[in-house]
């Protein structure tokens, strides 16, 4: 029985549609897979980077000292800024520029938000409170409103949707 020729070229359609949805499935999933190797790439590096290390470490010393985050960017005429406090001034903006790129690859779809919030919650949002102050004054003395806006983006987000905690 020969098939006529308007079947034949609905059952061609039929297979090149059917060839579509499964290389775009296919596409879809390898982008979701190398997202997320590319995030636990990241997060297993970070665990190791020392500078990220020493400047959350330096952030909760500052925090819990007596001395305010201001006077990092607006020192008393009395009270200049010592080469450690410039030292450890050098690490607070190395955290804050860290969490800012890590926004940044989160907003632009590098990175895996569910599993950076599910391994740093806690310290992304504790980072952000402690050195909120810190922020306000650079932001002041730059006339900059948008410095640090993206970890701020992702703060704020993370805020309105907080952890979950799993069972």
């Amino acid at each position: 029985m020969i098939m006529e020729t308007g079947n034949l070229h609905l059952i061609n359609t039929a297979l090149v549609f059917i060839g579509v949805i499964v290389a775009t499935i296919a596409i879809v999933y390898n982008v979701r897979t190398a997202k997320k190797t590319q995030t636990a790439a990241f997060l297993f590096e970070s665990r190791k980077d020392q500078e990220y290390l020493e400047a959350l470490h330096v952030l909760k010393k500052v925090h819990s000292s007596e001395k305010s985050l201001r006077s990092y960017v607006f020192p008393s005429p009395d009270s200049p800024v010592t080469p450690e406090e410039l030292n450890d001034r050098r690490k607070l903006q190395y955290i804050l520029n860290f969490y800012e790129r890590v926004a940044v690859s989160i907003r632009e779809g590098i990175y895996n938000e569910n599993m950076i919030k599910r391994t740093s919650y806690a310290t992304v949002m504790e980072t952000w409170n402690n050195a909120e102050p810190l922020i306000k004054a650079v932001r002041e003395y730059i006339h900059s409103e948008t410095t640090w806006q993206e970890f701020e983006w992702l703060v704020s987000r993370w805020r309105k949707s907080p952890l979950k905690r799993t069972r």
